[in-house]
């Protein structure tokens, strides 16, 4: 017989699974279409961060309060508490520093790694083994993200690979390795915190770490006009829920399983960008998608059943 815990790393995702996750990589792919919104009316990133930060921990301190439950965390998880809080910071940090200095498309590609590297870094601590169709998939996956992301033309614009170009290509990696390390340390060291608890302790930590820095660096600005708040507010909605759905969700799924699908947000963002911004999307974009979609059908598919 086939142990149980490896019948149960072998087991793909379930279609419900596979749905929630695609509705938050589009969340968090519309989320990206608002900080634009806000970003174009005259919000700062660190107000940005700031303010999605503090409004979801203030929602979740409120609907906790309600539910009279305690926000009490063992003494011995605060300090783990601590680290995935400040690693989301860091990792908010890192890929606006890689936006900052390289086109926004291979910022994101290079952040976009981080499935592959959330696999080996599981496996290497212990964790679920990615199945063969994972390894095979998702390098299938990216191969289609650059297309939908149109890196190709768009590395043309680039003169040379000077120094802030190469900056920006560790800041990438660097956010991609923050993430990877979030999901999986969310779910070996924060499962015994409720959920709302965990996203609350979180979303406290990075706003009060973003605010901090925000404030020393005189970077709080302020949005414009009501567009920009209007677009902060909306920011902070998607953003909140899909964050705080995240890190309640998925340790139960399993960050293996559900990480490749993650690579559908870059898709959903080009989707919303052509429809609400109207951006161009080229064929070799929609190629792209193709692409990464198949990938993600065949990672998904049931394998076949596994004898005794």
């Amino acid at each position: 017989m086939v142990p149980q815990q490896r019948l149960a790393a072998l087991t793909p995702a379930t279609p419900s699974q596979i749905a929630l996750i695609l509705l938050l990589a589009t969340t968090f792919g519309a989320n990206h279409i608002a900080a634009r919104l806000a970003f174009d009316h005259g919000a700062s990133v660190l107000f940005a961060v700031s303010m999605r930060s503090a409004g979801t921990a203030l929602v979740l301190a409120i609907w906790l309060f309600i539910s009279r439950q305690s926000l009490r965390i063992p003494a011995a998880l605060r300090g783990k508490t601590l680290a995935v809080g400040l690693l989301v910071s860091a990792q908010s940090f890192f890929l606006y520093s890689a936006v900052q200095r390289m086109p926004v498309a291979l910022a994101l590609l290079v952040f976009n790694l981080f499935p592959m590297m959330l696999g080996f870094i599981s496996w290497g601590l212990g964790g679920d083994r990615p199945s063969r169709r994972a390894w095979i998939g998702m390098p299938i996956a990216l191969g289609g993200l650059i297309l939908v992301l149109d890196a190709p033309a768009r590395g043309l614009q680039i003169a040379s690979w000077d120094e802030s170009f190469l900056a920006g290509i560790g800041f990438g990696l660097a956010a991609a390795f923050s993430m990877a390390s979030i999901m999986v340390l969310t779910q070996r060291w924060l499962t015994p915190i409720e959920g709302r608890i965990r996203a609350l302790s979180t979303l406290s930590i990075v706003a009060v770490t973003s605010l901090s820095v925000g404030l020393s660096l005189g970077g709080l600005q302020t949005p414009t006009d009501l567009s920009g708040w209007l677009a902060v507010a909306v920011l902070t909605l998607l953003y909140g829920s899909a964050f705080t759905t995240l890190l309640i969700a998925v340790p139960k799924i399993g960050p293996v399983k559900a990480a490749p699908f993650f690579n559908f947000e870059p898709i959903a963002a080009m989707a919303m960008g052509w429809l609400i911004l109207g951006q161009a999307v080229k064929s070799i974009q929609i190629l792209g998608a193709a692409v990464v979609v198949a990938a993600l059908i065949f990672i998904s598919w049931p394998p076949k059943a596994i004898k005794d």
